[in-house]
This record gives C-alpha cells, sequence and structure tokens, in this order.
C-alpha cells in the first residue's frame, strides 16, 4: 500500500475546502430570521463552547434558534436567575427564563458584565444553581412566553424512538462541535 504525503499548499486546500462546505451546511442548517441568519444550536450549547465568552463581546446581542427538545431529553446545567453565567446552556436556560418551552424557539441574549453572585431557582420546572463571580454573564432580550400554553401541532407528532433519539443525538452533538467550533474561529 502506498503512503500518501500532503504538502502544506493541498492541506491549505483541504482547509479551504472544509471551511466552504462547514459555510455551505450552516447555511442549510440555520433558521432564517426577517433580518438575519440565527444560528441553530442544542439544547447543552453554550456562549464558552463557542468561545462567545469574552469581555470584548460585552454589550453584543447574538439569536440562537433552540430545536425542539426530544422526549426524553435532560437541561443542561445553568447558573443565576434572570442574569446567567456564560457557561450555562442557552436553551435550557431560555426555558427557565421564560424565553420558550421544550418546543424551541429563537432566543436573542445580551452579554453582560459579570456578576459577583449568582442566585439559582426554580422556574418552569427548570433549577438553576448559585454560583461565584465570572467576568462574562448574559441576560434574554425579548418577551416572554407563555411556556404553559397548550401543546402546538409539532408538540403532537410521533417522537422518535430511544435508539433513534441516540443515533440523531450523537450526530447532532458532532455537528453542533463542529458548528460551535467555526463560530468560534469566526469570531477569533
Amino acid at each position: 500500500m502506498k503512503k500518501i504525503t500532503i504538502n502544506s499548499k493541498q492541506k491549505l486546500a483541504i482547509a479551504g475546502l472544509a471551511i466552504v462546505f462547514i459555510s455551505v451546511f450552516c447555511q442549510s442548517v440555520n433558521a432564517q430570521s426577517s433580518d438575519k441568519k440565527v444560528s441553530e444550536i442544542g439544547w447543552k450549547s453554550r456562549l464558552s463552547s463557542m468561545g462567545l465568552n469574552k469581555p470584548k463581546n460585552i454589550g453584543k446581542t447574538y439569536n440562537f434558534y433552540c430545536q425542539p427538545a426530544s422526549e426524553n431529553f435532560m437541561h443542561g446545567k445553568i447558573w443565576g436567575t434572570n442574569t446567567y453565567t456564560a457557561n450555562s446552556a442557552i436553551c435550557s436556560t431560555a426555558v427557565h427564563a421564560g424565553m420558550i418551552s421544550a418546543s424551541g424557539g429563537v432566543v436573542s441574549i445580551e452579554l453582560q458584565e459579570g456578576q459577583e453572585f449568582y442566585t439559582g431557582s426554580t422556574k418552569n420546572q427548570i433549577a438553576s444553581e448559585d454560583h461565584a463571580r465570572t467576568d462574562v454573564s448574559f441576560t434574554f432580550v425579548g418577551e416572554v412566553a407563555d411556556v404553559n400554553s397548550p401543546k402546538t401541532y409539532r408538540d403532537q407528532q410521533r417522537r422518535p424512538a430511544t435508539i433513534e433519539q441516540v443515533m440523531v443525538n450523537s450526530v447532532q452533538r458532532g455537528l453542533e462541535r463542529t458548528i460551535e467550533e467555526a463560530i468560534s474561529d469566526l469570531f477569533k
């Protein structure tokens, strides 16, 4: 078997193709708002995993689309109430804050300076925890949703079987990591 060697120009070309592929794929995965694209994220995605938890981003607003949750998913960890740590799971935090339900939806967050202390609470059947000082935090921008409204058509659709959930969640998490890394690279 012949060994294939790749020189630096070929590596650069492969990296360029990968970037093009990721950007085209991200365009098909992203939800559309009326004026700009909204990044689709998973229920455990965090600002810190996307590299957006930097003090230089304080004051910026980001929009994300939280996909509908599967029936047996577990919420990611969150810290704080009304103002949350940058390492809190965004979509789970949005449910806690009353911005969306497990049906998902678009959320807008604004990055703020960190607080000395974050107080945990239980809201909308989601528990958050206390946390000590961080450099960056976030709050939600916009109106609170009626998270206790009757189920929508999307909620009434067939839920995937456990093996389907495991397979989809594995692939989805891999794609989320790739997208998070791409977003992180864009903001560096």
